[in-house]
């Protein structure tokens, strides 16, 4: 086997470097492809087939092709973490994407069809980027830029057209340096950020919101761990005043786990509270994959 990472697309393993999206594909074209991000515990896949499974559900409701079963998709992943976990340091962990694209632009190619490309590729998850956001918080801040509606195609579904989110980001760091943007809809209700699910805390209780968000499966964590620990927790419209009077914040995704927001449109919210349910939320999910990827981060 060779030296480097591989990568499976279209069912032939092959070195990564060698791994190519034809420049006719409409995820190319269009930025049509539906994607899922996982990630290895101590070089073991978590929840992979509750990824793929989603993965499944977001072509058929955006009525792509689906030329792999669920089945042939996990053992894709299997074979590509399996070898490339050797080439990694124990103490690393692997990121795990997978993407199936809409099939071919006809007009390029004459009117001809081509088949639809779907891949799944590994890469080294860079503790260190998130390092900082967990030793100091987050800084969100709103932009200017909305959350694209309904109307268009469902936020729910995880796809690969993500232009508002880049121009945001930009335009959040343009407010202040190093922020991250933090969306409203068209209604002026909150909703993610470009990477993750966020939530704000009152008295103990958790609220994210279910209007024009990603189906996260972060978050579907966070509510199972909240249950354990018996903390309420509530999917519901947040306002942007509600904001104001959060006694904490915190961020959820696949590839970092829980991080706290320490400011948001530049008000201050102690991240180091007693009764700090983030960091609580944080020793569940420890203690649920086995693997403290807090001090994972804070080793990097």
């Amino acid at each position: 086997m060779t030296d480097q990472p591989i990568a499976w697309i279209n069912g032939i393993v092959q070195p990564i470097s060698m791994t190519a999206v034809p420049v006719w594909d409409l995820g190319v074209v269009a930025g049509a492809s539906v994607t899922e991000m996982a990630r290895t515990y101590r070089h073991q896949p978590f929840r992979i087939e509750q990824h793929i499974g989603r993965l499944m559900q977001s072509l058929a409701a955006l009525e792509f092709p689906r030329p792999w079963s669920a089945d042939e998709l996990v053992q894709a992943v299997q074979v590509t973490v399996e070898q490339n976990s050797t080439l990694i340091n124990k103490k690393h962990d692997l990121g795990i994407v997978l993407f199936s694209t809409a099939g071919s632009n006809a007009t390029y190619l004459a009117g001809r069809s081509d088949q639809t490309t779907t891949v799944v590729h590994t890469f080294v998850l860079p503790f260190h980027l998130w390092k900082a956001g967990l030793e100091g918080g987050i800084r969100l801040r709103i932009p200017a830029i909305r959350q694209i509606p309904d109307e268009c195609f469902p936020v729910a579904y995880k796809v690969r057209n993500r232009l508002h989110w880049w121009l945001a980001d930009q335009q959040a760091s343009m407010l202040e340096s190093g922020s991250k943007a933090l969306l409203l809809d068209h209604n002026g209700f909150v909703t993610e950020t470009s990477t993750s699910c966020f939530y704000v805390v009152h008295k103990g209780r958790i609220s994210t919101s279910n209007r024009g968000v990603l189906r996260s499966l972060s978050s579907e964590i966070v509510e199972e761990l909240a249950g354990t620990l018996e903390i309420p927790f509530e999917r519901r419209a947040i306002s942007i005043s509600e904001l104001e009077s959060a006694d904490e914040a915190f961020l959820s995704s696949t590839p970092v786990g829980l991080l706290p927001v320490s400011r948001i449109e530049g008000r201050e919210l102690d991240i180091e509270r007693p009764d700090n349910v983030c960091q609580r939320l944080r020793s569940a999910w420890s203690q649920l994959t086995g693997m403290n990827s807090a001090e994972q981060i804070l080793q990097a």
